[in-house]
């Protein structure tokens, strides 16, 4: 039997009234690579998956989004629909998060938000300055409760149509092995400051491959790093678009 992602793209590209051809140029693939997927001989990596959400309708975006690893309600906090319940998120300032804090807590997690990207890192480096807001997550997107992950500002559109401008990204920062996280979307600490990039297959310990969703925007290349340059695992992102 055919595998399920093998099918999925075949009638995606059929949608698009595409030949394989032409869908690998639209991936930046060769065509021989699209005949393997439609065959069930090999399975797109997860920057292609995220190429083939961005050219597939919400439905078909969602098992796309999906084979990145992540779950159900998480891909459709992306892909809105007005008969959906999306999951709960809520952003409080510092002030408002003070009262109430334990009621608030019995079924969410406080995630604090950084002010500003260029504080990232370590969250026992976090202090009172660094905290914007605070959003509550649903604690089974955040299964490793308080003190693992922040949130950061996505600036810019580097990160579309995955991303937009404003939306929050839940980074874990117990993940950080550049071999465990390649073909996931990754925070980094480069010259520029914290970026929100996809870290590139192609990836080794000694070259690291930053690479946006956005094709107008060059590969960001970093070798022989002196240090590991990986801050965390984007594992959940929200907002809402335009």
């Amino acid at each position: 039997m055919r595998k399920d992602f093998s099918l999925r793209i075949k009638k995606l590209r059929k949608t698009l009234g595409l030949t394989q051809y032409a869908l690998a140029e639209k991936l930046g693939v060769l065509s021989w690579a699209v005949a393997s997927w439609e065959q069930g001989r090999f399975q797109p990596s997860g920057e292609n998956y995220a190429h083939l959400a961005r050219l597939a309708p919400p439905e078909e975006a969602r098992f796309f989004l999906g084979k990145l690893g992540l779950d159900r309600d998480t891909v459709l906090s992306k892909w809105p629909e007005s008969t959906v319940q999306l999951p709960e998120v809520r952003i409080y300032t510092t002030e408002q998060w003070k009262p109430g804090t334990e009621d608030r807590l019995r079924f969410q997690v406080q995630v604090p938000v950084l002010r500003d990207e260029a504080a990232a890192g370590s969250p026992r480096e976090i202090n009172e300055r660094d905290i914007d807001s605070f959003i509550a997550v649903p604690s089974k997107f955040v299964p490793k409760g308080t003190g693992v992950y922040t949130g950061i500002y996505i600036r810019g559109d580097s990160m579309e149509p995955i991303l937009s401008d404003r939306f929050i990204v839940v980074v874990d920062h117990t993940q950080r092995d550049p071999a465990g996280l390649r073909g996931r979307m990754v925070a980094a600490l480069v010259q520029e400051g914290v970026l929100v990039k996809w870290l590139a297959r192609e990836s080794r310990l000694d070259r690291i491959i930053l690479r946006s969703q956005n094709p107008i925007y060059d590969d960001i290349l970093l070798d022989s790093p002196e240090t590991n340059p990986i801050i965390g695992d984007v594992v959940f992102w929200w907002g809402t678009q335009g």
